[in-house]
């Protein structure tokens, strides 16, 4: 996903320039048909590979098709799932995580060019670093999470917590001070940061719908991946509000005090949303 985000800002803005705006729906849409085609081809039915998948991870009922009935015959508890402190604490660290992620996606590009007066297709591949570090870390978190797990260093519940609070805080800090770099190489630094250590928070929220209800899991991550897009269309929208006033009260956006609050809300989510990550979240299962 990371990837594909980091090439699209090494290639899109050249596309732009030699075939217009209109070239990236364009070459999105043939990827998508190119996509559909792969998956209608290759998708396969879940159900002839879950059998003794789920054994080597979960400690669930060795009797797959009596067990399987009972979960589709279940009610889902939905009351147990929006009261548990647990699950609102991935939800909020979703809502956080999508916001800044939004945010950094949508207006990064129009900091370049409208804040630091800079052309993206003359940044070369340095523009495509904040994306590129994203997908590094991501799997770097998994990588650590699992060490420190399997190897019993720390608890599920400790990992979790101490890998979220790392990148949340830590993207914080960078995502506070990108105002006050005014060249190329400190904005990609620092984005290149807050992004990174974003997904390296990813080993703890994002993971955590799998410890708190294993059963559930796919209810518990649609619940705070709604949160997730809720909060692209708040921060994205809100973002562009902010830059509206900052235009009119200083009638262009160069100056770092008109990005400074674009960036400092997303770094004091971060801040907040770890703090209840620490608070309340759990690696334990606490659906049955």
């Amino acid at each position: 996903m990371y990837l594909g985000a980091a090439l699209g800002m090494l290639l899109l803005p050249t596309l732009v320039k030699f075939r217009g705006p209109q070239s990236v729906f364009l070459a999105e849409a043939a990827l998508g048909a190119s996509w559909s085609l792969l998956w209608f081809k290759y998708a396969i039915d879940p159900k002839s590979t879950a059998s003794g998948v789920g054994e080597l991870v979960l400690p669930i009922n060795k009797k797959m098709d009596s067990h399987n009935k009972k979960v589709l015959s279940a009610k889902i508890p939905w009351v147990k799932i929006l009261t548990s402190f647990p699950v609102w604490a991935i939800v909020v660290n979703n809502f956080t995580f999508h916001y800044a992620l939004y945010v950094l996606m949508n207006w990064l590009p129009t900091y370049f060019e409208l804040g630091l007066k800079l052309s993206l297709q003359d940044m070369g591949s340095s523009k495509m670093l904040p994306y590129l570090n994203m997908f590094l870390f991501s799997n770097i978190g998994g990588v650590v999470a699992d060490y420190l797990i399997t190897r019993r260093i720390l608890s599920v519940t400790k990992t979790r917590k101490f890998l979220n609070t790392v990148g949340f805080l830590v993207a914080s800090l960078a995502l506070v001070v990108i105002p006050s770099f005014r060249t190329s190489g400190g904005a990609v630094f620092c984005s290149s940061v807050a992004l990174g250590f974003l997904a390296l928070g990813r080993a703890g929220f994002a993971v955590n719908h799998m410890d708190v209800a294993p059963r559930y899991a796919g209810i518990v991550m649609g619940v705070s991946n709604t949160a997730g897009t809720l909060a692209g269309i708040v921060g994205v929208d809100l973002t562009g509000k902010l830059l509206e006033a900052a235009k009119a009260a200083n009638s262009d956006l160069s100056s770092p005090e008109s990005w400074r609050t674009v960036f400092f809300i997303p770094g004091f989510l971060c801040i907040f949303s770890s703090f209840v990550f620490l608070l309340f979240s759990t690696g334990e299962r606490i659906f049955d």
